[in-house]
């Protein structure tokens, strides 16, 4: 299969790519050197030759900045803009196109949903991140005639990227706290369940609509800190951060960390049979820190 991908170079990306090659694919990835522009609306004209299928990641970094209002519409549009610049090509060229894998995330049901465990039925949350997420489906959901996957992805860990290295640092630094409660959910993906939850949305023809990309053993915020400390050997202080002073520092992004997300992988393990290589935290971290 021929496979064009949006964000390709990040770090999902970087790792999809891997994978995919090793399965026989071949991979392009859409480039901003020429071969799209959002901002212009401008997608390269060879853009879909001979492709097949396309995975979409491209998108701002939603923990890059702090959320002013002008960073927020940066974020809702590079998922917008993008999506639609690519549906509107899919609708007016002539491409052999069949399949179209699209990010999301576990953020469409809210920054924080509580103990509630989030199916993909679950109605979507009522902040910035579910808004910017949801737009982002609706998008999706303008692609005409083909199949169309969507995953809504949770705290991707990876020894290269993701959420790993930023939880790490400070453990590894000896200046490891609890965040907040510290009984938000934490609902995680190994990357290497991720890329391959990727190849099946592409290769499996009864994958449609929308999944969950999550492990199936979802974590507290203290109980991941708690085993990433334990697998370097570090301590953990007291007190807990309290979320009044992460908001001083971080502004209403805050409640990326103060909030939290218990979210189920239960369908796609029933209706694609896909199994993980790591269902319990503990052996994704051994894996990450010894690779």
């Amino acid at each position: 299969m021929r496979i064009l991908i949006t964000g390709g170079t990040g770090f999902i990306g970087q790792e999809l790519q891997t994978y995919l090659h090793a399965l026989g694919h071949q991979t392009r990835v859409l480039s901003r050197k020429g071969g799209w522009d959002i901002d212009k609306g401008f997608l390269a004209a060879d853009a879909l030759d001979d492709i097949d299928a396309i995975v979409h990641l491209a998108g701002a970094g939603i923990a890059d900045k702090r959320w002013s209002e002008a960073r927020k519409k940066e974020l809702i549009h590079s998922r917008v803009a993008s999506t639609r610049l690519l549906a509107e090509a899919l609708k007016t060229r002539n491409h052999q196109v069949h399949t179209f894998v699209s990010a999301s995330a576990i953020g469409y049901y809210g920054a924080d949903s509580g103990d509630v465990l989030c199916k993909e039925d679950t109605p979507a949350g009522a902040d910035f991140l579910s808004a910017c997420t949801v737009a982002w489906e609706k998008a999706v959901d303008e692609i005409q005639d083909l199949r169309v996957v969507k995953l809504r992805i949770g705290l991707v860990l990876g020894a290269n990227g993701g959420i790993f290295p930023v939880l790490a640092r400070p453990i590894r630094w000896f200046a490891g706290v609890i965040l907040g409660k510290g009984t938000q959910g934490q609902s995680w993906i190994h990357i290497q369940d991720l890329v391959k939850m990727f190849a099946c949305a592409l290769t499996d023809e009864h994958a449609h609509g929308v999944y969950n990309a999550v492990a199936p053993n979802p974590v507290t915020h203290a109980e991941m800190t708690k085993q990433i400390a334990a697998a370097y050997h570090r301590p953990i202080w007291w007190p807990k951060v309290p979320a009044w002073a992460l908001r001083l520092v971080l502004g209403e992004m805050a409640v990326l960390v103060t909030g939290g997300n218990f979210v189920s992988s239960e369908k796609i393990q029933k209706e694609l049979n896909f199994t993980f290589t790591y269902t319990r935290l503990a052996d994704a971290l051994t894996q990450i820190i010894h690779v």
